[in-house]
């Protein structure tokens, strides 16, 4: 008796001790991010970690996973560990919480190894409340020495999908981050979050963190305010103009272009059809892209054309449409990049324009990048001859190595040896982590005057060449010269890497105008067994991801055909089984033409919305006179919001309210 008595009280003291975290992270809501609750789901979530829970959070992209562990982060003593993939989506978060007035800071490999060393020091005495890490990161020399004096309460795995051979964005290094990571205590909370886990890849979640009885949080995959809709041409030119044209009187959009040549393209035309835009793709300067995604944050441009390397973790309520000119290879992709509309929960637009040839250039795609079994025996050879390695010897740290060396060793096409390392880190055969990509440094011989007359004798196409070199390279081409990333020098001057090595190496080494320095692309790698005679995979191993690939995109070739609601298909794909049709996508309204939506009835029900929200209620006889609807007009609008479950009437006071 006296045991039960114990234990009840015990049971009661922790209840309250919860509850009293509980009060404590709804005030640092307020207080931090100005809110006066948290929303359905992010109250579970929050509760289950405040209670030392390890916490699977699966909320739709724009379901606000962030704030379930930035906010406990702030109420538990000690330092939070946010692992996340992409230093652009790590940079933006560390922002916005500073502004908010939250220490935090990140380690990645944008930064000195002084800078990571003094950042490390300062987290170790307590200075930060979150640190985020890339996980490529965690098993480096430096950080697992600072690690035990680093007092971690919590570890939170963003985009946890990456851990998963079954997950669109398969990173290996998150398959290393529970390891990494196991001389932490056993008391240290652990959350794992997507928006992106098929049942298979919410298995391989749970098995690789080895979460211990974890709850799961799910707010599911339905999105009542997407308008799906999936346009099947075979020129699709034509009709992503008239997307756009007919998108774009709602309010600013992404339009995901398959190359960074299209992004640039499109860009132009629009801006050229009175709606300005904006290219982004990965072979934008960094601070390029910075000042275009910040542009189109703060509404100053309309439209981005991008590739799928723009979106991640920007927080945008208010993107109207999204439009994917070819299709993605997998629908886990397809629905994040997608759910980047209508973040607000106000009506927004999926627009997928489709061909059949997109499905066989996809395919071939695949089939291309992916080395055959003799291509990765051959780079597994060569790499073991680079590091000057026997067979039997085992390494036992990074090393500092050349992808360009083992290329020339090989005479491979340096994007050849890049596929089949990807691969072997995929499958668990090495360690890698690039640390310095190719730079180039060019500059002039000649005066400017000197070189105009020069340049007056060359052929036009050379003449044309200079000039866009010296735009892109700027001031610094007539001085001391600065140093590029290969790679994003060549895409802003729009030919290949190969081209413009043959094209500087002619000026420098026949017209001897210009002087060029070269630093060769660097990474750490590591061997995680001895080398063998052979490579330690079987070709069945090896081949597997291919064939998960190709079975991924073969569910967006159903996607695109099916007949069935589109919300309900991806639905089921997620594991939903229950989900009901949405009424409104392409296939619900029986047409593959942009006039079966009805635009004005969505920026009815759309302002309606967008009113209730800032008035809290308001009467028929309020609404009318704010939009100026007929009384006819708005009673069929308030009707189709509460067939929707979107709006309350209130048939007491005969108010209107948000649902």
């Amino acid at each position: 008796m006296l045991n039960d008595s114990a234990n009840v009280s015990s049971a009661s003291a922790s209840d309250r001790s919860v509850t009293e975290l509980f009060s404590k992270a709804e005030q640092v809501l307020q207080k931090h991010w100005g809110f006066e609750r948290f929303r359905p789901g992010q109250d579970e979530a929050v509760r289950s970690i405040l209670e030392g829970r390890d916490t699977l959070v699966l909320f739709p992209t724009g379901g606000g996973k962030s704030l379930c562990f930035q906010v406990p982060a702030l109420v538990l003593e000690g330092l939070t560990l946010v692992i996340s993939p992409l230093i652009a989506l790590m940079t933006d978060q560390v922002e916005q919480l500073t502004q908010r007035g939250v220490s935090a800071t990140y380690l990645n490999g944008s930064l000195s190894q002084r800078e990571i060393e003094q950042r490390l020091v300062n987290a170790r005495n307590g200075m930060y409340k979150l640190l985020y890490v890339a996980p490529e990161r965690l098993n480096t020399g430096a950080f697992q020495a600072e690690l035990p004096g680093l007092n971690v309460s919590m570890v939170a795995v963003d985009e946890a999908h990456c851990i998963s051979e079954w997950g669109h964005d398969f990173r290996p290094s998150y398959r290393q981050i529970r390891p990494s990571l196991q001389s932490l205590d056993s008391h240290v909370r652990w959350v794992a979050l997507t928006a992106t886990a098929t049942p298979e890849v919410r298995a391989d979640i749970v098995e690789s963190l080895e979460l211990r009885e974890e709850k799961t949080v799910a707010l599911g995959f339905a999105r009542k305010n997407l308008t799906w809709w999936v346009l099947h041409r075979e020129d699709k030119q034509k009709e992503l103009l008239k997307a756009v044209q007919h998108a774009n009187s709602l309010g600013s959009g992404i339009v995901y272009a398959p190359t960074r040549r299209e992004c640039e393209k499109w860009a132009e035309r629009f801006t050229k059809k009175g709606i300005p835009a904006k290219a982004y793709h990965a072979g934008l300067a960094s601070e390029t892209r910075f000042q275009v995604q910040q542009e189109w944050i703060r509404g100053e441009i309309p439209l981005v054309v991008a590739t799928n390397a723009f979106g991640m973790g920007i927080d945008k309520p208010d993107c109207r449409y999204v439009v994917h000119y070819k299709i993605p290879s997998t629908l886990e992709a397809y629905y994040q990049e997608a759910g980047r509309a209508g973040r607000d929960q106000q009506r927004a637009y999926p627009i997928l324009l489709f061909s059949e040839q997109d499905l066989v250039e996809s395919r071939e795609a695949i089939e291309r990048s992916y080395p055959t079994f003799e291509q990765l025996s051959t780079v597994y050879r060569l790499l073991g001859d680079e590091l000057e390695l026997g067979v039997g010897e085992w390494m036992s740290e990074f090393v500092d190595f050349s992808v360009d060396s083992l290329s020339r060793r090989g005479q491979l096409k340096p994007s050849q040896t890049e596929a089949a390392l990807r691969i072997l880190q995929r499958l668990a055969v090495l360690d890698m982590d690039t640390r310095e990509e190719m730079q180039i440094s060019v500059r002039s011989l000649l005066s400017k005057n000197e070189l105009a007359v020069r340049v007056s004798d060359f052929p036009i196409q050379k003449a044309e060449f200079i000039d866009q070199l010296i735009r892109c390279l700027g001031p610094a081409f007539f001085s001391e010269g600065e140093w590029e990333v290969a790679d994003e020098l060549a895409a802003r001057l729009e030919i290949s890497r190969s081209a413009l090595q043959k094209a500087l190496s002619i000026l420098e080494k026949e017209d001897r105008i210009i002087d060029t320095q070269w630093k060769e692309k660097r990474s750490w790698i590591r061997l995680r067994e001895a080398r063998q005679s052979r490579l330690p995979v079987e070709e069945k191993q090896a081949e597997a991801y291919r064939e998960i690939l190709l079975r991924k995109l073969e569910y967006v070739g159903q996607y695109v055909h099916s007949e069935e609601c589109r919300e309900v298909y991806l639905r089921h794909y997620f594991g939903e089984t229950e989900a009901e049709p949405c009424g409104v996508c392409d296939r619900c309204k029986a047409s593959e033409d942009l006039r079966g939506v009805d635009w004005q009835a969505e920026e009815e029900t759309d302002q309606i919305l967008r009113l209730l929200g800032e008035k809290g209620e308001l009467s028929a006889n309020e609404l009318k006179q704010l939009t100026g609807f007929s009384s006819a007009r708005l009673r069929s609008a308030l009707a189709r919001l509460i067939q929707e479950e979107r709006i309350l009437a209130n048939p007491k006071t005969a108010v209107y309210l948000l649902r």
